[in-house]
């Protein structure tokens, strides 16, 4: 018999297998876009050179949802002549998080430090739990506050409190959650 443990980490596998982009060798040229020229994406349609979909972003593990991979959509503020010549950049972020306990979906505010390569953000989500979640139970909606930081975006960590929005258990109290992870 299959557990459903085994289902989801299946699925989480091939989530990542869907949404994964081939590498590019060095030996291409690189595309060129011009004002007025259409870039797509199988998953977003967007013009110009402001918004990014990163379909895999970070990978972390922390509670409540155990493992679990970040996919990313940025908005940046800021236009690509501007955005070139300032240390600090302006961005809006929703996010999806899928893990094996549980999984969130975030929007938030993120500003990256390009001298110092320190990405930080603050964002509300929306937490479900299943199977086996640390510091909660299964099967509970919350909804939190998060901050966190990538360092030279390769490690980052983050924190959060959330707030219970349904249960069937009686209990009403919120907790602390932490990530920490590869990736921006």
């Amino acid at each position: 018999m299959i557990s459903s443990r085994m289902i989801r980490c299946a699925g989480i596998v091939l989530l990542l297998l869907a949404f994964a982009l081939p590498a590019r060798s060095g030996e291409q040229k690189p595309r060129v876009y011009q004002a007025g020229s259409h870039r797509h994406s199988w998953i977003l349609p967007y013009d110009g050179d402001q918004d990014v979909v990163l379909s895999i972003s970070s990978i972390e593990w922390g509670s409540p949802d155990r493992w679990s991979f970040t996919s990313r959509y940025v908005h940046m503020f800021d236009k690509k002549a501007v955005r070139d010549h300032k240390p600090w950049l302006h961005n809006l972020t929703v996010t999806a998080i899928p893990g094996t306990s549980g999984g969130r979906l975030g929007v938030g505010y993120e500003n990256v430090c390009s001298r110092l390569a320190l990405l930080s953000e603050a964002r509300v989500v929306l937490l479900r739990t299943w199977g086996n979640p640390l510091a909660t139970a299964a099967d509970r909606t919350f909804v939190g506050a998060e901050v966190r930081t990538s360092f030279t975006g390769v490690v980052n960590v983050g924190a959060g409190y959330y707030w219970p929005v349904s249960g069937d258990d009686g209990d009403r109290n919120g907790f602390w959650g932490f990530h920490v992870g590869v990736g921006v």
